[in-house]
């Protein structure tokens, strides 16, 4: 137990009773995280200071503990007040994004879905079930953000997204997200047509590191796992590297250098039958984490986004039966 924690008084029963809070409460939590200043937060949410401090004292007296330490440089919330802002931020995301939903509606869409996916699940995967759900719903508004794992995470846990196909970055966990696991992903070394390395009779690894890589930036799942293939054949990781998740970024520098790059097979595959890249002959010792569709798990989710979510599991369904 860390020490905040255990130095912290009981929980009441009382705390454990359904809560009444207002939304003024709400939005003063979420400004004292911004600003850590009672009169600057006071003054975020238009209301004098006295207003806010009597605000903030009723929910505490509420709640039965305190929920900021008042310190000479700021007020610092609890072990509790985290809590209470993590979920005042997340009410209001629900709230910012049930107004674009509504617009939605009144527009003549019926209703909003916020996809999150990796580039690998982007061309065979997310196309066939996105395609299939829009057939049938044609009136409902989608955005998709196609992104890394790491950076698509925070935005699903902050409600900017409903769905991310995507695989949880290494050494992450969180109690509140629901994970349907997918089947992994082949992963495919890329070079433009005509590149030096396919004049060789065999390519090595040993080949492959002296060239310009263009991988994902530092901290993605794609990026370790490249690192740790190279690191179990014993080679060092490749010093020369342009790194970016940008697909159109990555196949505009394969074809007009000797660059090479690691991407998934299907994105591979995809490419590779425009004539824009070529895969070369060389397995790399290494293995993606299982794909995914994650939701959270205490969030709610509207008729539109499980109309996708079913297009998106049939889809897969089919396509696994075909194979």
């Amino acid at each position: 137990m860390d020490d905040a924690a255990a130095g912290s008084p009981a929980l009441p029963a009382s705390l454990f009773r359904r809560l009444r809070i207002k939304s003024r409460q709400i939005m003063l939590l979420n400004a004292l995280d911004e600003h850590h200043n009672l009169r600057r937060a006071a003054a975020a949410i238009h209301t004098t200071q006295p207003a806010a401090t009597a605000l903030l004292q009723q929910l505490e007296e509420g709640l039965g503990v305190t929920l900021f330490e008042r310190h000479a440089r700021g007020m610092e919330p609890t072990v509790y007040g985290e809590v209470m802002i993590r979920y005042a931020r997340g009410v209001l995301h629900d709230f910012e994004y049930a107004g674009d939903e509504m617009a939605a509606l009144a527009a003549g869409s019926a209703g909003l879905v916020r996809i999150g996916s990796v580039m690998g699940a982007t061309p065979v995967m997310l196309t066939q079930g996105l395609a299939r759900f829009k057939a049938g719903n044609p009136r409902v508004r989608v955005t998709l953000q196609v992104d890394t794992s790491d950076m698509l995470m925070p935005g699903l846990l902050r409600g900017d997204l409903d769905v991310v196909l995507g695989r949880l970055p290494d050494q992450f966990y969180d109690e509140d997200l629901e994970i349907e696991q997918l089947e992994g992903e082949p992963m495919s070394v890329v070079a433009r047509p005509g590149h030096p390395l396919f004049d060789l009779a065999e390519v090595t690894l040993g080949d492959l590191v002296t060239q310009t890589w263009i991988l994902h930036p530092l901290g993605s799942p794609m990026r370790r796992r490249v690192e740790q293939a190279l690191q179990q054949a014993n080679l060092l990781a490749p010093p020369d590297i342009v790194e970016t998740s940008s697909i159109l970024a990555t196949t505009s520098l394969l074809e007009q250098s000797n660059m090479i790059s690691v991407v998934p097979l299907d994105v591979a595959q995809h490419y590779a039958n425009y004539g824009m890249v070529a895969i070369l002959a060389v397995q790399l010792p290494m293995a993606m984490a299982n794909l995914g569709i994650i939701t959270r798990k205490k969030k709610e989710l509207s008729p539109a986004v499980k109309g996708f979510l079913r297009a998106l599991r049939d889809s897969n369904l089919e396509r696994k039966i075909a194979r």
